[in-house]
């Protein structure tokens, strides 16, 4: 077939587009996603536990609630995870926010790792014990603006007893090692 030198140019202009196209589409059908076998994925088992069931999900429950209480000062987010308001642990931890408070600052805390748990358990009673890194900064009480940079707190050692009260494992103190 012989094709005037003028409609070469735009003939060819077109082909190229159609190629283009039919790539686009082939990729396209071969990208998309297809219906599996297997089973969807469901919400993780942890997800649903409840973190009394165990002295390590309690323990880890108490100190990610400490972190979040230490932004507004406010005690009773620990409530659930002790065995009661009068107990050393609930003590302790509400005496440091109300001090926090008393100066007109709490604190922002953006990592709050418990590493190397260990946990030996006798008689409905557990010692937890592990190590804390914490960082975080501290804020003005009032407006929430920074009072400091963030920094990272040296890691502790943490030492958790806790006690089965009607089944449920919850903290009865806390304390640093040194």
């Amino acid at each position: 077939m012989n094709v005037p030198a003028r409609y070469r140019l735009p003939i060819a202009i077109l082909a190229s587009i159609a190629v283009v196209v039919l790539i686009f589409a082939a990729v396209a059908l071969v990208s998309q996603p297809r219906p599996s076998d297997s089973p969807s994925p469901s919400p993780s088992p942890s997800a649903s536990v409840d973190p009394t069931s165990s002295p390590e999900g309690v323990v880890r429950a108490f100190f990610d609630a400490l972190a979040r209480a230490r932004r507004t000062d406010d005690p009773t987010l620990l409530t659930p995870f002790v065995t009661s308001t009068v107990s050393s642990a609930y003590l302790t931890a509400s005496g440091f926010l109300e001090g926090q408070k008393q100066v007109g600052k709490a604190s922002v805390i953006t990592t709050n790792e418990l590493r190397d748990l260990r946990v030996d358990t006798q008689d409905g009673e557990a010692v937890v014990t592990f190590t804390h890194q914490m960082e975080g900064y501290d804020i003005d009480y009032d407006t929430g603006e920074p009072l400091e940079s963030p920094t990272a707190l040296p890691d502790v050692t943490v030492r958790v007893e806790v006690r089965q009260v009607d089944g449920r494992w919850l903290v009865d103190r806390f304390e640093n090692m040194p």
